[in-house]
């Protein structure tokens, strides 16, 4: 399942579909986690296998251009002075032109000059999020802000979103060091917390 109980779409051995586990303190805000994880998907995609033009969509989805690689889900569960992180990241890889979804796609194969085995991108893409997991647990968001910038789908781009029961128009303008979305409607700065709350238009 995806965000909200939506349902994930794919196909048997044509996509990364795997979960980490990872325990942070109950000291550690997770505020902005699934932002920091996704730039951490980019920067393998990136340094490894030579793709450019790669954003996310706040707050959890990878685009190429305008089509959608890859999305992320993060679970948490508290126990005593703990936290425990389940990460799922969906990737895709070799979908087929038989392929069919609502949201406009890509995978790995149409954009990647030569396609990465599977076996390789799981290696890569675990130990990129670890070293990005034990930076965010160190440093926080904060740390990722600046990246996130450069990577960043909605920039400028005009939103509908549900302020103050009733829908307002707006632009948005990054995030903040929660890794909330900020946008800008009129000369009112709102932040939003949860993508149910805004609509791109």
């Amino acid at each position: 399942k995806g965000q909200y109980q939506r349902t994930w779409l794919s196909k048997k051995d044509s996509s990364v579909l795997l979960s980490l586990r990872y325990l942070f303190s109950t000291k550690v805000a997770l505020n902005g986690l699934s932002l920091a994880v996704g730039l951490s998907v980019i920067s393998t995609l990136e340094d490894e296998y030579q793709l450019d033009q790669l954003k996310l969509k706040w707050p959890n989805d990878i685009y190429f251009k305008d089509q959608k690689l890859a999305g992320i889900l993060i679970e948490n569960s508290v126990q005593n002075d703990w936290q425990s992180v389940v990460i799922g990241l969906g990737l895709n890889h070799q979908l087929g032109a038989d392929f069919e979804c609502d949201t406009p796609w890509t995978d790995l194969s149409k954009i990647c000059s030569t396609l990465p085995s599977l076996v390789d991108l799981h290696e890569k893409l675990i130990n990129g999020l670890l070293k990005s997991l034990q930076r965010f647990e160190q440093q926080g968001f904060p740390a990722f802000q600046a990246q996130w910038h450069q990577h960043d789908y909605l920039l400028g781009k005009q939103l509908e979103l549900n302020y103050q029961d009733k829908k307002t128009v707006g632009i948005a303008n990054g995030v903040n060091e929660q890794g909330a979305l900020v946008i800008k409607s009129n000369n009112t700065v709102i932040e939003a917390y949860s993508s149910e709350q805004i609509r791109l238009i």
